[in-house]
C-alpha cells in the first residue's frame, strides 16, 4: 500500500518533465554530423573508479572528447621543481586512448594559470628565473604527452572579471610577456597541438563588471603581433540557469575572436541554478534546457556563418551532478549538469541532442524510413517543444536487467524515484 501511494503521488507530479536513464548515447555521434570535430566532457581521477560513470564516459557515440579536470594542472604535475608525477594525467590520456569504439579526442588543461600552482611557484621571481620556471614546466609537459593532445590551454584566465591582468608570479616577474613566451615555448615543445587561450565570461560583455572581452582582445592581438601561436580561443561558459546571453550575441562575440585567432571552442560547460530551489518545477527544468540551446546554438550558428567549422566543439564540466564542481564551491546553487546525481538525463540533454540531429537534418521520423534507427528527440520521452512550452510528462515503462519493467519518475532536477 504505501509502495502504491508513493508511486501515486510521483505521478502526481505532473508539471515534471521526464528524463531517462544511461541509454541512447548519440551527443558526439550527432555532434559531428552537425559539423563540429567532437562532443565532449570534463572528467577527474577519482571518477574512473565508478563502473556506472565511466559505462557513458566510454561510450563510442556520447563524448568523443576528453578533458582533464585538475590532473594536467600546475600542482599535480610539477609539485616539486623538476619533479614530474604523471600518472594521473596519463591515466586520463590513456582512457581516452582507450575509448570504447574508437580512440577519443585530448583536450589537455592547462599549462599556466594564477591558481593550482605548487607553493615553490607562489613566491616572488625575477624574470630570468620565472623564464626558466616557464621554460621547464611547458617543455615537459608538452613533450610528455605530445601526439596525445589535440588542443593545450596554455593559458588560463590571465584576465580578471574587471578587465586586469591578474598579479600572479608570472605576470609580477614579466608582465604580460609572460604570455606571449608561454604560448612561444609551448609552440616549440609541440608544433602539432592547438594552442589555446581560455577563459570564463567572454560569452558577453555583460557577464563582467569590466571591459574583459576588449581587454583579451587586445591581449591577443599584442601575443600575436611578439610572435606567439595562439591557435584558439576557449569560452568556458560557466553560466547561471535564466542569465545566458542571448544566442544571436554569443555567436556575435566568438566571431570577433575569430578576427584573431583561426576557432573557437565552448570548454567548459555547465549551467546551474543560482539559488538552487527545491522541489524543483518544470519550469527550472525548461529553462535551463532553453540556455544550453543557447549556448550551443550559437556555436553551430557560428558555423553556419562562416560556412565551416570555427566552433569546433563543446565540451561540458563532467556531465552528472553527481561530480559537478558547484555545490563544493557554491553550497547554494547546483544541478548545473546534463544529467542528473543519478545518471538520468534532464530535459537539456534531449534539447541539445536536437539541436545537433537539426543541425544535421535529421528528421524525428527518420527512423520510420530506415535512415536513422537510432533516432529519438524529447518528444519521444514524454517531451514536446521546450520552446513551444507543450512539455507533457509521461511516466514510461522500461525493461530492466531481469526482464521486467520499472516506472521511472523524475521528482527533481538531481532524482529520479524508481519504482516497482
Amino acid at each position: 500500500m504505501k509502495l502504491i501511494t508513493t508511486l501515486q503521488h510521483f505521478l502526481s507530479l505532473a508539471s515534471l518533465p521526464l528524463p531517462l536513464p544511461l541509454a541512447s548515447a548519440q551527443l558526439d555521434k550527432y555532434a559531428k554530423l552537425a559539423g563540429l570535430s567532437y562532443f565532449g566532457t570534463a572528467v577527474d581521477n577519482p571518477r574512473l573508479y565508478n563502473p556506472q560513470y565511466m559505462s557513458a564516459l566510454q561510450s563510442s557515440d556520447e563524448f568523443g572528447s576528453l578533458t582533464p579536470i585538475n590532473a594536467q594542472k600546475w600542482k599535480n604535475i610539477e609539485p616539486v621543481q623538476q619533479v614530474f608525477t604523471w600518472a594521473e594525467a596519463d591515466a586520463i590520456a590513456n582512457t581516452a586512448k582507450a575509448g570504447v569504439g574508437g580512440k577519443k579526442t585530448l583536450r589537455c588543461h592547462t599549462m599556466v594559470w594564477f591558481k593550482g600552482l605548487p607553493s615553490w611557484v607562489e613566491t616572488t621571481y625575477s624574470r630570468a628565473d620565472m623564464e626558466h620556471i616557464l621554460t621547464a614546466h611547458i617543455q615537459n609537459l608538452a613533450w610528455h604527452f605530445k601526439g596525445r593532445c589535440y588542443a593545450w590551454d596554455v593559458v588560463n584566465e590571465a584576465i580578471d572579471d574587471n578587465g586586469v591582468f591578474r598579479q600572479s608570479p608570472m605576470y609580477k616577474a614579466m608582465g604580460i610577456d609572460f604570455i606571449t613566451f608561454s604560448f612561444k615555448t609551448a609552440a616549440k615543445a609541440d608544433p602539432s597541438a592547438k594552442l589555446y587561450y581560455n577563459d570564463y565570461a567572454l560569452e558577453s560583455p555583460f557577464l563582467s563588471p569590466g571591459p574583459k572581452i576588449s581587454i583579451t582582445l587586445a591581449m591577443l592581438r599584442t601575443v600575436k603581433a611578439q610572435g606567439g601561436t595562439v591557435h584558439g580561443v576557449g569560452f568556458q561558459s560557466h553560466l547561471k540557469v535564466g542569465l545566458v546571453p542571448p544566442r544571436s550575441e554569443m555567436a556575435s562575440t566568438m566571431q570577433q575572436f575569430l578576427e584573431v585567432v583561426d576557432e573557437v571552442a565552448i570548454t567548459e560547460l555547465d549551467i546551474r541554478h543560482s539559488p538552487l530551489k527545491t522541489p524543483s518545477t518544470r519550469a527550472m527544468w525548461e529553462q535551463q534546457a532553453r540556455d544550453y540551446g543557447e549556448v550551443v546554438g550559437a556555436c553551430l550558428d557560428v558555423n553556419k556563418g562562416y560556412g565551416g567549422r570555427k566552433c569546433v566543439g563543446v565540451t561540458v564540466w563532467d556531465f552528472t551532478d553527481k561530480y559537478s564542481w558547484v555545490p563544493s564551491e557554491i553550497p547554494t546553487e547546483g544541478e548545473a549538469c546534463l544529467w542528473d546525481n543519478n545518471y538520468v538525463k534532464k530535459l537539456a540533454y534531449w534539447t541539445v541532442l536536437n539541436m545537433f540531429k537539426s543541425a544535421a537534418g535529421v528528421s524525428k521520423r527518420a527512423a520510420v524510413n530506415g535512415t536513422d534507427s537510432e533516432s529519438e528527440t524529447a518528444a519521444d520521452h514524454g517531451v514536446e517543444s521546450v520552446v513551444t512550452g507543450r512539455a507533457r510528462p509521461v511516466p514510461r515503462e522500461e525493461e530492466d536487467q531481469g526482464g521486467g519493467t520499472r516506472t521511472v519518475v523524475a521528482t527533481t532536477l538531481a532524482t529520479a524515484v524508481r519504482v516497482g
